[in-house]
């Protein structure tokens, strides 16, 4: 299978031309250079020159200097005189200025590079990181971008010369916070927040969230890059799972029908996070036993009944906590009262 490698660009070639006495300006000179020795005239050639295969593609994600887009530019003529795809995307803020580096542009390649990492799995291609190049705050959370994602992290290794390769991660990570709490994330993220705004509402939040949070010198507060990098994971995530087929009942679909468009709108969000994989996590199997679950755990408004077979969910009841839940719970929900046959495909 193809792969697109997403490769993080630095300035080494800038410096190693200056070396070896050739003029920026002359781009026949330096495409010579790289040719003659990609593995010495610069990081990316250096790393992509292990990992490229026929019908791979490349997308270099450069810095908002000049420097970078000059290095990015001369790469990508000499990947494409090699028969590679490459495209070149600008990170906007990620400069030598350090306090637009750290309070917009790191953000801005975090989002970058999840967009991309998101976009090439919805192709359907194999993608992963060639984080050799770039500041080395970059290479810091493209790594953690390739475990969160789960998607290999490739570097050159500088004593041995070669590929050092960080695999996908065989764990999960825990994205119960951000998806209990996905009103407040996607609202910070949407555009600045004032600072005391963000803690009011961040008060009644799980005191984790704070940790995924910056405070920025104009007064503002937003999401630390590393916060970034869960929340475009856990979209990541989201989307992917909405593809799992959820059926109702017909009592289920019944009272779907009579609730208000409100209403809907918060078991339609509930569905949403009932599909991720962590699901089970968030069940309960109450006293009354039978066959469906009860979910979520905790205290959350709405509540539902379901059970898995085969990865497809089947929703026997919506209830509210309180009463209504507990009756369900003491209850019990069996097949044989919800038969098989009377469940419906749900399609919103």
């Amino acid at each position: 299978m193809s792969s697109v490698i997403l490769t993080t660009v630095g300035t080494s070639l800038l410096g190693n031309v200056a070396k070896a006495n050739l003029r920026r300006e002359d781009t026949p000179a330096i495409l010579g250079y790289i040719r003659s020795d990609p593995t010495k005239a610069s990081a990316e050639t250096n790393s992509l020159s292990h990992l490229l295969r026929a019908g791979d593609r490349v997308e270099l994600l450069h810095s908002d200097t000049e420097d970078g887009h000059w290095c990015a530019e001369h790469v990508a003529m000499y990947l494409r005189k090699q028969d590679f795809p490459v495209e070149l995307r600008k990170v906007s803020g990620l400069a030598y200025e350090a306090k637009g580096f750290v309070d917009y542009g790191l953000r801005q390649f975090v989002q970058l590079l999840a967009g991309r990492i998101r976009q090439a799995k919805r192709q359907g291609s194999s993608v992963g990181i060639n984080a050799t190049g770039g500041f080395k705050a970059e290479i810091a959370y493209a790594t953690a971008l390739g475990l969160v994602f789960k998607i290999p992290v490739y570097y050159i290794h500088e004593k041995f010369g070669d590929i050092v390769t960080l695999p996908p991660s065989p764990f999960g990570w825990d994205n119960t916070l951000i998806a209990w709490n996905t009103d407040f994330f996607d609202w910070i993220d949407e555009t600045l927040r004032p600072k005391a705004e963000v803690r009011a509402r961040a008060a009644a939040l799980p005191k984790e969230a704070s940790l995924l949070l910056e405070d920025m010198p104009d007064g503002y507060t937003v999401l630390s890059p590393l916060g970034q990098a869960y929340l475009e994971a856990f979209r990541a995530e989201l989307e992917q799972a909405q593809t799992v087929p959820v059926y109702l009942s017909k009592k289920a679909r019944q009272d779907w029908e009579r609730f208000a468009p409100c209403t809907q709108g918060k078991y339609r969000r509930l569905i949403a996070r009932l599909r991720l994989p962590n699901r089970a996590a968030q069940s309960e199997l109450k006293s009354g036993g039978g066959d469906a679950l009860g979910y979520p755990k905790g205290h959350t408004d709405e509540r539902l009944f379901y059970a898995e077979v085969e990865g497809q969910l089947f929703v026997f009841e919506f209830a509210k906590h309180g009463k209504e839940y507990d009756n369900f719970c003491t209850r019990g929900l069996c097949w044989n009262d919800y038969p098989r046959d009377g469940f419906a495909l749900w399609e919103n």
